[in-house]
């Protein structure tokens, strides 16, 4: 298992002294974006106060206004018996824009989180997902998106013939900042050993996000060709079907699929409003097979492509994309689920980065 100390301890044992200021320059400018950078990487390992002498150590606010101590880190790997998503601060590996930020839950669920922006800027290096009253007096974004058990929005999952179910079981979990400039971060999720469709599979996706942009870029990469697995968007809100509104529709480029609902984000109702959001995936033509749904998501089926010689000792390889739009935004660039339906189609046609 990698943890902290693991990851530091590699970092000033005798390699080259590339790796050493390549890593500890990606650790700087993922966690403290500089005045130029218009994307930011944030991945935090939960330590105690005897780990004081941590590069990077710092006491901030965490879940409920409670302290907590952490130290940055770029990757981290586990066994599934370890608890990884209490181990990380805001339980994984998160991105941004000065538009949106994205996390990825580091368990079973790998399933993607949303926190949107009321004002174009970066915010996780000081408010670290869980902005304070303060840091929302000052018109600070927050998270929009209750995923509970769901796809969230452009998580990769399996379908079971009748249901998305999640990750296992797996031998490694892994999540890593795979690099950070200041126009440009992506992220990645990894498991090792995962059984499934009778096969033994390694799987890695990684996310994508550019300056300037709210969507990202998915690239999933597969040891072994796999049939089942889909991609989508969460209905929102989950437990009231009647004000769910979704949406599908075949592209000459591609799927797309949609939601738009309102729900409170977190548990704490007093505190927080109920949000309302729009959440869009767009699957390629060749990586599109059908739609599909449960109760929860809305669905596109993924079919991958032979791997050419970038993909390593990867055989199959599939893109998609994702989207968010927010009313916390204080212009968002659609208001009804019409308007953002609408949006979706010309995002997919034009979508390519």
């Amino acid at each position: 298992m990698f943890n902290h100390k693991t990851i530091l301890s590699l970092l000033f044992a005798p390699c080259s002294l590339l790796f050493v200021l390549c890593s500890l320059l990606l650790m700087v400018s993922c966690n403290k974006p500089s005045d130029e950078a218009k994307v930011a990487a944030s991945m935090w390992m939960r330590v105690s106060e005897a780990d004081s002498t941590l590069e990077g150590f710092r006491l901030i606010e965490g879940e409920g206004g409670k302290p907590r101590y952490v130290a940055p880190i770029i990757e981290h790997s586990a066994s599934p018996e370890v608890d990884t998503y209490h181990q990380l601060h805001h339980h994984g590996v998160a991105v941004e824009s000065e538009i949106m930020a994205y996390r990825i839950y580091f368990d079973q669920k790998q399933t993607i989180d949303v926190y949107a922006k009321k004002t174009p800027r970066l915010e996780l290096a000081t408010s670290y997902w869980y902005p304070s009253d303060a840091q929302l007096a000052d018109h600070y974004g927050d998270d929009v998106l209750r995923v509970s058990g769901t796809v969230g929005v452009g998580a990769v999952k399996p379908w079971n013939g009748k249901k998305m179910v999640h990750i296992a079981p797996v031998q490694e979990r892994s999540q890593r900042i795979v690099y950070c400039t200041n126009d440009s971060a992506a992220m990645e999720v990894s498991v090792k050993g995962w059984e499934t469709e009778g096969k033994v599979v390694d799987m890695t996706v990684r996310y994508t996000i550019l300056a300037g942009h709210r969507d990202m870029r998915c690239d999933v990469f597969l040891s072994e060709p796999l049939d089942s697995l889909c991609t989508g968007v969460q209905v929102v809100p989950l437990k009231y079907p009647e004000l769910q509104s979704s949406y599908t529709k075949y592209l000459p480029e591609g799927i797309v699929v949609g939601s738009w609902g309102t729900d409170w984000p977190v548990n704490d109702t007093v505190k927080y409003a109920k949000e309302t959001v729009g959440l869009g995936v767009f699957v390629p033509a060749e990586y599109a097979a059908e739609p599909v749904r449960d109760n929860r998501n809305v669905l596109c089926m993924l079919k991958g492509k032979p791997c050419d010689r970038v993909c390593g000792e990867n055989k199959c390889y599939i893109r998609f994309y994702l989207t968010c739009v927010a009313q916390k935004e204080d212009n968002p660039p659609a208001t009804t689920p019409e308007d953002f339906y609408a949006l979706l189609d010309e995002w997919a046609k034009a979508v390519g980065f």
